[in-house]
């Protein structure tokens, strides 16, 4: 009995085969090319195959063998026809996927025996994919049909003209409201709306998925299973609309593919319409949640082509080019074997301008996946630390597994067939091993590290408000020189000026009362007076301090800074206001902030020349003088947050809001830490305090690698923390 479990070793020349029962053959026009779309009934499985592949795969009827099959197809494609190699890989696939069985019982139950073998191995890799996990709720199409009368008819021609007309109006809205837009983004994780954020996030997907159903139904397709993916540990519903492969129309391809970017931009639209018209705070921010879930992140990831979502489908059918992802593999491999091993015997498979393309969208779709890996790995090591970095590992090893093992027997055949080649790729692939490493983990970053700054006076008086009151007088005006102990700005205060007389009655009375006291010898009373008495001397001290500070004088020489104190007159200013700054104009520094991962840098320069950049001049040059080793989230100067043209991102600071504080309302998003750069006395003398600039620190320290990694594991801790302190 015929007892062999690898088809390998069975001479396929001789052999027959026979196609599964349920294979269903459906042509498709791509261009000038016919291609046919293969179907497997029974497993819900779909495939494109060439017109020369589908008149081979025709002519396998259990009686035809290989060679018989090849003769024919020779005969009636002439030139178009399949090579014998080409024709055996065909061969193989067909008994791989199980879309083929030989014809002699004994050959059959090897062939099923291996198939079967394959493809458990498959499906246990992909169900052993902790970052992309498919769990089937069984099959939807009763509860479409239910709801496509009801529904159906916002995918005909006139609603889809109306939602497109919806979409453009909606565009208008939002350009017109563009700044409260922009605005409104800070408050997008508000603790109170969590439960409404995540309802609207499943309520999208399902919609979105529904709507592929219910367009794959319009045009006869079938939908034979929903249910749910966790991808990247994130739910997501998924309908199987891979029926609409089968459709002859390009047009209800796309049109397919598209549905559910197309609700959820038309759910987007409305979104945007009511949420220009509502007051309520709590339903403007749903809203706005919805709005960017709806928009920003379903035409980033919904409608990116390189990854096999809705993009990927509607790309391939635009271009004409079906099995886009395999094609273009099978091109970058062509390449790859040709620059690494010098493969120069095989002839392309596909040429011309369209091969360019392929190999475009292959080198690209893999630069995609190895992106998608380091961020996971990064989001990881942030997450779950240990623990995710090994969850990480096994989703890589799950997506890159069956590649890498082909890779390993393509490897082992050729050391086989021609070691010449074999010793080539391996210098070949050492070579560039050797210098990703050197780049990555070894030579210094190709960068240099920024903080962006303020000029400001060295030792400068700020003249702030010590008492609240009303500006009666201004003394000096901007860029004028003043001496310490010049008068610069008289406020006016009735109400201290009433209590100051008050005090002084409430004193003299209480010294008559001592005096009667000590008269009496009443040592009850002689206490009781005394100490009252040492009450209000010690408000009246108090009154006359804040009374003293309704005149703010000068404490240094220097020159005034104050571009708006005319604006100033008559105006109720608040305690701790600045009003204006004194200093000297040779006697400037650059003050800057400075982010966590460049800390180091910063620190190697202290008490070195740095490069600045202030505005458009030319570049000048400072010392470093010290860096403040306390980190922050305080705003070093209102100019340099990114809502006054600068570069830190801020956010509300709903601390100071609430304490009613005459200070800044805003903080920066992040931790960061200050320094100091003192300027020539030249250079100096042609800035001005106020205007922005830009330090030059140097290379960052750690290799680039090192650099990118901790970088982002950085920029995700901080988002992660600022959640969790909102919640």
């Amino acid at each position: 009995m015929h007892t062999q479990s690898d088809i390998s070793t069975v001479e396929l020349t001789r052999t027959q085969l026979r196609l599964r029962s349920d294979i269903r053959f459906v042509p498709q026009q791509y261009g000038n090319e016919t291609w046919y779309h293969l179907e497997v009934r029974g497993a819900s499985e779909y495939y494109r195959i060439g017109y020369p592949e589908y008149c081979f795969i025709s002519l396998i009827d259990g009686h035809t063998s290989f060679a018989q099959a090849l003769a024919v197809s020779a005969q009636v494609l002439t030139s178009d026809a399949l090579s014998q190699q080409q024709a055996m890989t065909v061969y193989s696939w067909l008994l791989e996927r199980g879309l083929a069985t030989f014809a002699d019982e004994e050959s059959a139950s090897s062939g099923r025996s291996e198939t079967a073998t394959n493809r458990n191995k498959n499906n246990l890799l992909s169900r052993l994919n902790p970052l992309w996990m498919r769990i089937p709720l069984g099959r939807p199409e009763p509860i479409l049909n239910f709801v496509q009368p009801w529904l159906g008819w916002i995918f005909a021609p006139t609603a889809t003209v109306l939602g497109v007309l919806l979409m453009t109006i909606s565009g208008g809205v939002l350009i017109s409201n563009w700044s409260r837009f922009v605005a409104a983004s800070d408050s997008v994780f508000a603790p109170d709306n969590w439960l409404w954020l995540l309802l609207a996030w499943v309520g999208l997907k399902i919609v979105h998925e529904l709507a592929h159903g219910l367009v794959c139904l319009r045009y006869g397709g079938d939908i034979r299973s929903m249910g749910i993916v966790l991808a990247f540990l994130a739910p997501l519903a998924y309908v199987d609309a891979s029926s609409c492969w089968s459709f002859a129309s390009r047009r209800h391809r796309i049109h397919t593919a598209i549905a559910g970017i197309y609700i959820e931009l038309l759910i987007a639209a409305a979104a945007i319409i009511w949420w220009a018209q509502t007051d309520s705070a709590v339903l403007s921010h749903v809203l706005y949640s919805v709005i960017v879930m709806a928009s920003l992140s379903t035409v980033l990831f919904n409608l990116n082509p390189l990854m096999r979502f809705d993009g990927y489908f509607i790309l391939s059918d635009l271009l004409h080019i079906p099995n886009l992802y395999t094609e273009s593999s099978t091109v970058l491999g062509e390449v790859l074997r040709k620059l690494v091993f010098g493969d120069v015997q095989t002839a392309p498979a596909i040429r011309g301008h369209r091969r360019y393309l392929l190999l475009i969208y292959g080198a690209a779709a893999v630069a995609w996946r190895l992106t998608v890996c380091t961020s996971l790995l990064i989001a990881a090591s942030v997450l779950f630390h240990g623990a995710g970095i090994a969850l990480a590992i096994a989703g890589f090893l799950a997506w890159f597994a069956k590649p890498i093992w082909n890779s390993v027997k393509a490897v082992r055949q050729m050391a086989e067939r021609s070691t010449p080649r074999l010793l080539r790729g391996t210098v070949v692939l050492t070579g560039i091993a050797a210098a990703v490493g050197m780049l990555l983990f070894v030579l210094p970053a190709p960068l240099v590290t920024t903080a962006p700054g303020i000029v400001e006076y060295t030792d400068g008086q700020v003249v702030r408000a010590v008492t609240p009151g009303f500006v009666s007088r201004i003394c000096v005006a901007d860029g004028q020189m003043v001496k310490a102990g010049d008068l610069l700005v008289e406020l006016t205060n009735d109400e201290f000026e009433t209590e100051n007389e008050d005090l002084n009655l409430q004193i003299e009375q209480e010294e008559i009362r001592l005096q009667t006291a000590t008269r009496e010898h009443n040592a009850a009373a002689i206490s009781i007076a005394r100490s009252n008495l040492e009450s209000l001397l010690l408000r009246q001290q108090q009154n006359r301090k804040r009374v003293a500070g309704l005149q703010l004088v000068a404490e240094t020489d220097g020159q005034v800074v104050g571009r708006e104190l005319t604006n100033l007159q008559d105006t109720f200013i608040k305690a701790g206001q600045e009003l204006l700054t004194i200093g000297r104009e040779d006697q400037k520094e650059l003050r800057f902030s400075i982010g966590q991962l460049d800390l180091p840098s910063a620190v190697q320069r202290v008490n070195q020349s740095v490069s600045i950049r202030i505005g458009t001049r030319s570049r000048i040059s400072g010392t470093l003088q010290r860096v403040n080793p306390r980190a922050t989230r305080d705003l070093l100067h209102p100019a340099l947050a990114a809502t006054s043209g600068g570069q830190l991102a801020v956010q509300e600071d709903k601390s100071k809001q609430q304490q009613d504080s005459s200070t800044s309302s805003l903080k920066l998003t992040e931790h960061r830490f200050d320094a100091v750069v003192k300027l020539d006395e030249k250079d100096a003398m042609q800035l001005r305090c106020g205007e922005r600039g830009i330090a030059a620190l140097g290379r960052p320290s750690g290799a680039l690698g090192v650099h990118i990694f901790r970088s982002g594991q950085r920029w995700l801790q901080t988002k992660l923390d600022d959640a969790s302190r909102e919640l």
